[in-house]
């Protein structure tokens, strides 16, 4: 078990890990407008420690009757409110692909040892010598690399995807299994959300489907489909953000191309497996003619500088997603009537989506049995207004002594997404490796998320929470660990 497999993080989407609350009600929040991004499809965002500013990726659009042709851009913020265009030899573009590019990710990969490949890319290159060769479906999606994020390096020969992935192409490292995954579109037109995976970024898995639209988007006849999906890992779970993709089953537009998008969460806890959150739009769209009016398509989420906060970046649809003709004709219209463009950025507390709010005094959450393996245990909660307090217990609901919740120090009147728990006169060094609950008792308070290196203990000691399977552990209490 390596160490991001030890790491337990609960943002309490549901109660499966929760065994009893009491006097406690569920609350989902919603993202935050910040600012305007500049304007382009697949994005990619990323806070860079070295250089200390935000970088923002993007495609530009080279003709909208030919939409599949595209730059790449770049833009840097220090604060996500105003960007500053990077230029490279005078030139706003970064990187061409060689004749033109399509549904690229680039990521800064924190576990790679080569500086050289400091930075990474996944995508479709050289799209319109492909296209014009008439290998429009098997354009293929490869990587590349960079030591800085400015200046890339092709490499044909690492072919992600053999296939036409005409969406994002989004690459993810997942700590866990100790492997890159990239969320792609295993055939042209085919708005499901798959994966392959890679070790070395040269050998690749077979594709999988992880995600399909269900019955419970069968309604109104809306045809809906999963048009990408954006995805990374923060710090103990993966956050996954799709587009969700609304079309008409009214309409005989048998190819499905025209609909608008909008932002739905999901998460897992390996990185292999999704599950859906509350069925419903992350944030909705904004009013005509704001950028996102049409359609909000999340292509990127990163961690703020500071650790307190999630931004989101968008692409900002103002005309409805249709064929390249309706896309240059609609285009046409908006620069005529000079309509602002841009990609809407949105901000969100660090694990902030949901959060078990006490009502009123003595709101209660007890976990299911977990095993503590180091003292890194801290809470995500809001108490500006009331206090919160916690405790351990043993696995039958007995106090263990010393962790009781009137001998907790309260946290009150505060807010911090890192709240470690003191208690008075001991130490969780205490009750590590060992079966035990926590408890959180809330006074007008809200619980976004448990964090710690733990493993689940319900029954029998299984590896841990992204990995079920049990594993054998003798449990031996020492005397007064239980109060009778």
């Amino acid at each position: 078990m390596n160490d991001a497999e030890k790491k337990m993080k609960l943002p309490l989407f549901d109660d499966y890990w929760i065994d009893f609350r009491r006097d406690t009600v569920r609350r989902w929040f919603t993202p935050e407008y910040v600012s305007l991004a500049p304007a382009g499809p697949y994005s990619s965002l990323i806070y860079d420690p070295e250089v200390k500013k935000y970088r923002f990726y993007y495609e530009n659009v080279r003709k909208w009757a030919r939409d599949g042709e595209r730059d790449l851009y770049l833009a840097e913020s220090e604060d996500m409110k105003t960007f500053t265009a990077v230029k490279t030899n005078g030139s706003d573009v970064l990187y061409d692909g060689v004749s033109g590019l399509h549904g690229l990710s680039v990521m800064l990969d924190a576990y790679e040892k080569d500086p050289s490949r400091r930075y990474k890319m996944a995508g479709m290159f050289d799209v319109e010598n492909k296209t014009n060769a008439g290998k429009h479906d098997w354009l293929g999606v490869e990587i590349a690399f960079s030591a800085d994020g400015i200046h890339w390096e092709r490499h044909p020969e690492l072919i992600a995807n053999p296939q036409t992935s005409d969406a994002l192409n989004k690459l993810m490292y997942n700590p866990i299994d100790e492997e890159y995954t990239l969320f792609h579109r295993s055939a042209f037109v085919d708005r499901r959300i798959s994966v392959r995976t890679s070790k070395d970024l040269k050998n690749w898995t077979e594709p999988r489907i992880i995600l399909s639209p269900g019955a419970t988007y069968d309604n109104e006849g809306s045809g809906m489909q999963h048009y990408s999906m954006t995805a990374g890992y923060f710090d103990g779970i993966f956050y996954g953000l799709l587009w969700r993709y609304n079309t008409c089953l009214y309409n005989e537009d048998y190819s499905r191309m025209f609909g608008y998008m909008e932002p739905e969460l999901v998460y897992s806890y390996d990185g292999k497996e999704f599950l859906y959150t509350t069925g419903k739009a992350l944030m909705e769209r904004p009013l005509p003619p704001a950028p996102g009016c049409v359609g909000l398509a999340p292509d990127d989420m990163c961690v703020s500088a500071d650790g307190k906060d999630y931004y989101i970046v968008c692409f900002g649809y103002q005309v409805v997603h249709g064929t390249q003709e309706s896309n240059a004709k609609l285009n046409a219209a908006l620069d005529a009537h000079q309509i602002q463009r841009g990609n809407p950025v949105y901000k969100i507390r660090k694990d902030g989506f949901c959060g078990i709010e006490s009502v009123g005094m003595g709101g209660l959450v007890v976990t299911k049995g977990i095993c503590l393996l180091a003292d890194d245990l801290t809470f995500n909660i809001r108490a500006n207004a009331g206090s919160a307090r916690f405790g351990i217990m043993d696995i039958s609901g007995s106090y263990v002594e010393g962790f009781e919740l009137d001998n907790c120090v309260p946290f009150e009147y505060d807010d911090s997404v890192c709240v470690r728990p003191q208690w008075k006169g001991h130490s969780l060094t205490e009750v590590l490796d060992r079966q035990v609950r926590v408890v959180v008792e809330l006074n007008s308070a809200i619980l976004h998320c448990i964090e710690g290196s733990a493993q689940p203990f319900i029954r029998q000691r299984q590896r841990s929470f992204s990995h079920p399977e049990g594993i054998p552990a003798e449990v031996k209490e020492p005397e007064n660990w239980r109060i009778m």
